[in-house]
Parts: structure tokens; sequence; C-alpha cells
């Protein structure tokens, strides 16, 4: 009995120094070393919030997105075991607004003292944009800075719908609502024009500003060297445009030598892992992304995001019922959709703000229905260069009669009464059909002015008058009284604070809805994507399925927004 007692006690004894062993393993895996570089790589599209699909998440990865990279940085600023920041830039196809986003948060860590260095294999226009805002910027040797004055092009679709047989039939609220131009005209409209030459007025301006700010120099400056580009390395660097021509072992020795001979690095995931963020009081953020549809958030057909109202509003309801949340920051990013469906968020949003503060960050684009969801909102924040406004509403219907005669086809109807071909997708509205969707869409309409002037304490004629469907920047959105403030997601937050009554230098901990599914969760969404990704249809039941997607019910979608290149 005695040895058998002495085995367990062994026994137990190596159990403890397992399970020390392991602990120690563990708090040092969440540990941050001293004199850590934040290394950040950035390049493409970041999204706003992780994919929704689970084939893009299990096989293509999850990308870091927006919020995640400015909430590194903002961490990383206060923390004393993080010394710098190492950015790495490939040519990017984000927009202002996040751009702006992940500027603003590289602005408030240089502030803190400590170094930041982006290196650059090639640059664009948008790619040096973001550069820009590191106190030192790398270039690779016999490259080239492919920055150069702005341009911006629309491509217009009517001519290809003339050849082929269809007929557009579309029509707007809003002398400025431009979203259906690119199906029924084959050049600028003098209001479309308009609208799109002072938003790339604005862009530009900020551009300029922003580059000229990092680099320490005068706007005027700026303009100048900018419109005389592309430049090779060598005369970026007399231009100022760059601090270094060097290759990328040459940065990063330059790195070690800034981190005290420091070649540590974490990623901003690991980062984010390691630092999670915590506080006695919690705020939610909600993703409100993609194109606004009835339903379940998902992806669409060609890969892109779409907002869900059900999903939506089960995100505000999980937010308003948690008495942890003190606060709620809707992240929207959305060019607008089904206006009813925007109603529906919309409703969420004032529900909510009669529990606990409701603040509205907006990224590259809230127009529109975006900017519908957002109206009711105690406060709304944007990116100088955010789309946003376009208050006015469209509807309308593809007449395919001319494609299928061509094709050979043709199609016969039988009813009952004048209105029910209002959906008909082989001829134009009629004269009734046109008055009855035309009053549906003024009823939409004023219910969009009303609720901006509600929401917004303006009167109804200001908000139409700078309504009418044209699309705004950020900056002066502000000067209009659509936006309250200028920032990105941390300004939100702060605000948020501000609302709850929480201290401004107390920690919050931030939870993003919709939660992240689990592994389990993307594998049963995966089996039952495909046993539905390819259904067996007739070719009749394909082209009524077809016939399905001609007609628009009444939208509120953000207006074309030229290509700018």
């Amino acid at each position: 009995m005695k040895t058998f007692g002495k085995i367990v006690l062994v026994l137990i004894g190596v159990l403890l120094v397992i399970q020390v062993v392991v602990i120690a393993a563990i708090l040092a895996s969440n540990r941050v070393p001293s004199q850590s570089v934040l290394a950040l790589s950035l390049s493409g599209n970041i999204p706003e919030q992780p994919p929704g699909d689970a084939f893009s998440q299990l096989l293509g990865g999850r990308a870091l997105t927006v919020t995640e990279i400015a909430e590194a940085l903002d961490r990383a600023r206060a923390d004393s075991s993080i010394v710098g920041v190492e950015l790495r830039i490939g040519d990017t196809s984000m927009n202002m607004g996040k751009i702006q986003e992940i500027r603003d948060a590289l602005g408030e860590f240089n502030r803190s003292g400590k170094f930041t260095v982006a290196y650059l294999e090639y640059a664009t226009n948008a790619s040096y944009y973001l550069a820009s805002a590191c106190q030192t910027v790398f270039l690779l040797p016999k490259s080239e800075v492919d920055v150069h004055g702005w341009m911006a092009s629309t491509t217009f679709l009517r001519g290809t719908f003339d050849k082929l047989g269809i007929y557009p039939d579309f029509y707007h609220i809003g002398e400025y609502k431009n979203a259906t131009n690119v199906y029924t005209e084959t050049k600028y409209t003098p209001a479309h024009r308009e609208a799109s030459e002072e938003l790339l007025r604005d862009w530009y301006g900020q551009f300029l500003s922003g580059i000229a700010a990092g680099r320490r120099l005068k706007a005027a400056e700026v303009k100048a060297a900018v419109e005389k580009g592309p430049f090779s390395s060598e005369e970026a660097l007399s231009a100022k445009l760059v601090d270094r021509v060097a290759y990328s072992d040459e940065s990063r020795d330059f790195i070690k030598r800034k981190a005290k001979g420091s070649e540590q690095r974490l990623t901003a995931r690991e980062y984010l892992r390691r630092r999670q963020s915590g506080g006695r009081s919690k705020l939610a953020v909600i993703y409100a992304s993609g194109v606004i549809v009835p339903g379940s958030s998902g992806m669409d057909p060609l890969g892109e995001q779409v907002m869900g109202s059900d999903t939506i509003v089960e995100q505000f309801r999980t937010a308003r019922e948690d008495d942890s949340v003190k606060a709620v920051v809707l992240r929207v990013d959305s060019p607008g959709g089904s206006a009813f469906s925007s109603e529906v968020i919309r409703r969420e949003v004032e529900l909510t703000g009669r529990a606990k503060p409701v603040v509205v960050s907006m990224a590259d684009v809230a127009a529109s229905g975006g900017y519908w969801i957002s109206m009711s909102a105690a406060r709304i924040i944007a990116e100088p260069g955010t789309v946003t406004g376009s208050i006015g509403v469209l509807t309308g219907k593809f007449n395919l009669k001319g494609l299928y005669v061509k094709l050979g086809m043709t199609k016969d109807f039988i009813t009952l009464s004048d209105n029910a071909t209002i959906d008909y997708p082989f001829q134009n509205f009629t004269l009734a059909q046109r008055e009855s969707i035309q009053r549906t869409m003024h009823e939409t309409y004023q219910n969009f002015i009303q609720g901006v002037a509600a929401g917004r304490h303006m009167r109804v004629e200001d908000v139409d008058r700078i309504g009418q469907g044209h699309i705004w920047s950020g900056a002066r959105a502000l000067k209009l009284g659509l936006v309250d403030e200028l920032g990105g997601l941390d300004t939100a937050v702060a605000a948020a604070k501000e609302l709850a009554h929480i201290p401004r230098a107390e920690s919050v901990e931030l939870i993003f809805l919709p939660r992240p599914k689990s592994f389990f969760e993307m594998l049963s969404e995966l089996s039952k994507g495909a046993e539905a990704s390819y259904p067996q249809l007739s070719i009749g039941e394909w082209l009524a399925k077809l016939e399905t997607l001609v007609r628009v019910p009444v939208w509120a979608l953000e207006p074309t927004v030229p290509r700018v290149e």
C-alpha cells in the first residue's frame, strides 16, 4: 500500500509539473515580446467584415479586415512592447474611406513617438496615398511610382442593350439619382457629370492634402509634382515622394536598427490574439456591409457581400437584450438596396436607440439605403472621402422582348387585369403602370426625406434640397448636416462611450456582430452549398429564373460612382 501511495504521489507530481509547463507555454504564447514591431501587409480590397461564405473562409483563408487593422494599430499605439510598425503595401482597390481609416490610425500611432515604415515595390495613386501616412517610405530600386493626376470613367451599357434588343425601362426620383444611367444612357447626363466631378474634386483635394501632411510638403508642391508623374525610383526620391530607394532586406535592416537590434515581428492577427480587448463595459459593433436585401446576409452569385435585413435585425436584438452592452456602433459600408428592407433595419436602430446609444461609423460608402439605415442614429461619423447621401429612389425593369425575337423565341400571355403585367419582362410599363409606380416612388422618397429630417433635426425642404439623389463626400456631408463628425471607427467608439457615459480613459471590449462562425458551422454550410449549387433545371426553368431578375422594386440605391484611375 505504501508503494502504491508513493506511485500516486509521483503521478500527481508529474501531472502538476505538466500543468505548470502547459500554463507557462500558454502564457508565453500570449506574451508580446519587448521591442516588437507590428508587421502589416496590405493589398487588394481589404474587406469590411470576414467573408460570409464558408467556401471563402475554409479554402481561401480569412482576410484581415479594415476594423482589425485599425484596432491593432490603436492597441499597439499604447503598448510599450510595440516600438514601431512595418507596412508592406501592394496595389490596393480600396476606396478613399477605407484608406483614410487606416491613415487615421497610422497618424495616431505616429503621434505616440514610435516609428512607422512603409515599403513599396511599386506604387499607384491609392497605395502611395496610404504609404504617405508613414514617417519613412522605402521604394524598390528600378521601380516606378505611378502617381499622376486623377481621372474617372463610367461604362455605359445602353448601346449594348440596343444591340441585344433589351430596353431598360427605369424611373427615378431625384435629379441626381443616376444609378440606372449606366443602363439608360450612352454618356454622362449634366447632373451625373456634375455630381461625379464634385466627388472627384473632393477626393483629389484630400489626396493632395494627405500626401502633403505626410511628406511635410506644401499642397501646391505636391500638386505640381503629382501632375508630372509617373516617376522612376530616382525621380520619386528627387521629388521627395519617398525617403529611400532600397531593397527589402535593406528596409528590414533599417527597421532592426530602429528597434534597437530586435527582430521580433508580429502580424496584426497574432498581435490581436495576444492583446485581446477588455474592459468592464462592452460595445457592440454591427457590420452592415453590401447591397441591402430581404432575408439573410451572405454572398451574391458574383461573390459580393449582401446585407440581409433579417440578419441585421437579429444582431440589433442581440445587442439590445444584452445588458452588458452599453452602446452599439453600426459599421456601414453599403451602396443601398431595397428601400423596404432599409426601413426594417432603420426601425431596429430606432428601437435600440431607446434603450442604449447607437452611433454610425461609415466606411467607403454609405449612400442611399446605406444612409437610410443610418439616419435615425444618435450620431453619424464618416471619413472625409466616404460616399454618402444619395437621398433618392428608383425602380424599373428590363424589357427582353427584342432579345427573344433575335433568338427566335416568342412569348404570349393571358391576364385578367391591366396591372398584372407590371413585372412582365416583355413589355414596357403602360401609362397606368407608370403612374402607379411613380406614386409609390414619390411616397417612398417622401418617407426618406422625412426620416432624414427627423433624424438629423432638419427641415424637410432642406433635406429635399440636398437630397435629389445627390452623392456627397463625407467632408461635404459634414457641412450639409448629414453627418456629425469626421473620423473612423475609433472616433465612433469614442462617441458611443460619451453617449453611454463611459469615462474616456476607460477601456471597453468590442463585440463584433455577427459573431464569426465556428469551423463546424462553416463545414455544414459548405456541404449545404455544394448540394444547392447545381440545381437540375430545364431550359424553360432557367429562362423563367432569368425573367424574374429583370424587375427592380423600389430601391434606394447609390448613384453610379465613377471608377477613379
